[in-house]
Parts: C-alpha cells; sequence; structure tokens
C-alpha cells in the first residue's frame, strides 16, 4: 500500500484484494471439479458421446449414458458442479457491485472468505469426501444463500438510495 494514502482507500484496496483472492480459490474450485469428472468418467469407464469412446482404455465395458449421468459418482460431482454454478456465478458477479457500496469492513472480512469456506465444505460434503451428516449439507447450503442474498439485497438497496438523490 501506498504512504500517502487515505484510510478509506487502503480499505478499499484491501476489500478488493479479499474479493479476488477468493473468487480465484472459487474458480480454481470449479475448474478442479470440472478436470474430477473427467477422472471420474475415465475411472468408471462412463460416456456421454460416442466421440468420448477414444478417451477409454477398456472399449469394451463402456458404459453410453446421453443424459450424462449413468454412474451415482458421476451425478454426484455433477450435481455439486450445478451447485457451484447456481451459487459461485452469482457471487463472483454480485460482489464488487457490493463492494462499490458496502460501509462496514467487517461484514466483507466475514462474507467473502465465509462464503468461499462453506462453499469449499458443501462441496466436499457433497462429493461424500467428507462423511458428515446431511443437516450440515442443508445448513450450508442454506448460509451459502443466505450470504448472497445479503450481498444482492444491500447492493439493490444502497443503489437504488444513490440513484433516487440524483
Amino acid at each position: 500500500m501506498l504512504a500517502n494514502t487515505t484510510v478509506s482507500e487502503t480499505t478499499n484496496e484491501l476489500w478488493w484484494s479479499i474479493y479476488a483472492w477468493w473468487s480465484c480459490v472459487l474458480v480454481l474450485k470449479m475448474m478442479l471439479l470440472t478436470w474430477y469428472t473427467g477422472q471420474i468418467r475415465v475411472r468408471e469407464q462412463v460416456i456421454h458421446s460416442e466421440e468420448d469412446r477414444m478417451w477409454m482404455k477398456k472399449k469394451s465395458n463402456i458404459i453410453l449414458c446421453p443424459t450424462g449421468d449413468g454412474h451415482s459418482d458421476v451425478i454426484r460431482i455433477r450435481s455439486a458442479h450445478r451447485k457451484d454454478l447456481e451459487t459461485v456465478l452469482p457471487f463472483i458477479v454480485f460482489t464488487p457491485l457490493w463492494l462499490n457500496v458496502e460501509t462496514c469492513n467487517f461484514m466483507v472480512k466475514i462474507l467473502i472468505p465465509g462464503f468461499a469456506l462453506i462453499s469449499i465444505l458443501y462441496t466436499l460434503m457433497h462429493m461424500q469426501l467428507l462423511q458428515m451428516s446431511a443437516i450440515w449439507k442443508f445448513y450450508s447450503s442454506m448460509i451459502l444463500y443466505c450470504i448472497l442474498t445479503y450481498i444482492c439485497a444491500i447492493a439493490a438497496v444502497r443503489y437504488t438510495l444513490l440513484l433516487s438523490q440524483n
């Protein structure tokens, strides 16, 4: 940080660096899920199109499933990836709008890392890499949606107030 910057500028810079870091972590997690889906498909010999047959080692035991499923592990990871598309992408899009109008340093420092960590935890539970009760998965999903709703609602209200003042 520069020595001649104001407290507001350094706080704003801190917020954007927190957002950039955790957004990159979430995007990398989504890319890892895509790679892991391919690994499961090869391991279980499950394909969703004839073009994928060339990647399979055992040509005789291949399961062709045009819907994309075909195996419980594939269904789980596709569901986890879909959940990320439903939560992470709106988070990445709407959080910059929220950061432009947010005034509470504490909320930024808690909500952005909290969302990312809970998203990672939910994915690990959904893929059954962490064995926890279903209530944990339910609550983590609800927390993700609550954080996302808070960010969108605060941004919408503050932008509405800014527009009405002009």
